[in-house]
């Protein structure tokens, strides 16, 4: 279908200081009168559950609580969190947290609607229909999982990470309050925040909408780049770089928060149609490796794909830069872009994050594998604006190296 675009989202997104407080509102909207509350310890320590719950309990809807959440949600944590729903006669599941809690609660309201394994919804279009109605609560401002049609999984048992990908799993409702972001520790908000700016990055370079780049047939969940997707993470990208380093180092700074909010809000609804690019490719399989974060590696490998990318969109990363604060009146494009590079290496260093895959662990040996292992991922490797095979691959690693 060359020259289409579709553009989906979470039909009910919520945003604004103090929004947590519809969260029963929502839970009404979708006949709900018994929710699940997908979390983690961590927030439940935090107090981060008691604005949701009381939300809830004025709404007349009764909650139980579900504290299974982990960073790198796992297929077995989908499973216990099934086995506690099941039977229960929930009307829904709400998850409070970042993209991991979403993704776990995505997950199960997958198998608790259809039965199976988690693994069996692997891929592209393999969830028949609606799941049980979801709403996602965010507490970080990075992986914009609240209004996308992913859910990432480590599976353990294979040693491999898995993605359920479908518009089914975007949840019903996304409330964004960037009250719940104000005690996210400078780290998490470091790790987030460079996610969403991978997210908004990508997303603009993806190759363009109009050129074919699957097979014919059902259209993937990712199109490549389209003008309303340009629209959002243009927006994202330049409130990132407003905003992040602030959000990092005054944490109580309201408009940071407020503003790096927005912006995983916008790159989410970006990336979440127009694709994603090498950067995730290369980082699923050094996540495995290492167990560094997403946003961590995510951020780690950003500048060297843009770097890789120049000689394919140099006009669309010198406007980067542009967003990223950078003065580039007069410079040719190519040089622009060059800045755009070096503009996110600083942001990384500025705010704490390694640029090196030596600091996590990696040896050079272990290059050429990562290598291989990234080029079987061809649904985001598809989408990049210059052709990949292992060994340029094995060459942007070496250069993260």
């Amino acid at each position: 279908m060359q020259g289409e675009w579709r553009f989906h989202i979470s039909p009910n997104v919520i945003f604004g200081r103090g929004s947590v407080r519809r969260t029963g509102e929502a839970a009404r909207w979708y006949g709900a009168d018994r929710v699940l509350l997908v979390t983690d310890p961590p927030l439940v320590a935090a107090g981060l559950h008691e604005p949701v719950e009381a939300s809830l309990r004025e709404a007349g809807v009764a909650v139980d609580r579900f504290e299974g959440g982990r960073a790198k949600p796992t297929v077995e944590a989908v499973h216990a969190c099934v086995a506690a729903a099941q039977g229960q006669d929930y009307g829904a599941l709400v998850a409070l947290g970042g993209g991991s809690n979403t993704d776990l609660a995505k997950a199960a309201a997958v198998v608790l609607r259809y039965g199976g394994s988690a693994t069996d919804y692997f891929g592209e279009h393999m969830v028949p229909g609606p799941i049980l109605p979801l709403i996602a609560v965010s507490t970080t401002a990075g992986t914009g999982a609240e209004v996308s049609g992913a859910s990432v999984l480590a599976d353990l048992a294979n040693n491999r990470r898995g993605s359920i990908l479908s518009n089914f799993v975007r949840p019903l409702a996304a409330i964004y309050d960037p009250l719940l972001t104000a005690s996210c520790p400078p780290v998490v908000t470091a790790d987030a925040g460079i996610d969403a700016l991978a997210h908004a990055v990508e997303a603009y370079m993806t190759t363009d909408y109009r050129i074919e780049t699957g097979a014919e047939g059902t259209p993937g969940l990712y199109h490549g780049a389209f003008p309303l997707s340009d629209l959002l993470v243009e927006k994202a990208i330049g409130l990132i770089g407003q905003y992040l380093r602030r959000a990092v180092y005054r944490g109580g700074d309201l408009e940071a928060r407020e503003g790096m909010h927005l912006a995983s809000l916008l790159a989410g609804m970006g990336f979440s149609n127009a694709g994603l690019t090498a950067v995730h490719a290369l980082e699923y399989p050094v996540g495995v490796a290492t167990g560094c974060t997403h946003g961590a590696g995510n951020g780690l490998f950003l500048p060297y794909v843009m770097e890789y990318n120049i000689p394919a969109c140099p006009g669309r990363l010198a406007k980067v830069a542009e967003l990223l604060g950078e003065n580039v009146d007069g410079l040719p494009d190519l040089e622009a872009a060059e800045l755009a590079v070096q503009a996110v290496l600083h942001l990384e260093e500025e705010i704490g994050l390694t640029t090196h895959l030596r600091d996590l662990g990696v040896e050079q040996e272990d290059l050429r594998p990562m290598a291989e292992a990234t080029a079987g991922i061809t649904r985001l490797l598809d989408l990049n604006p210059r052709p990949l095979d292992v060994d340029s691959l094995e060459g942007i690693l070496q250069r993260a190296w």
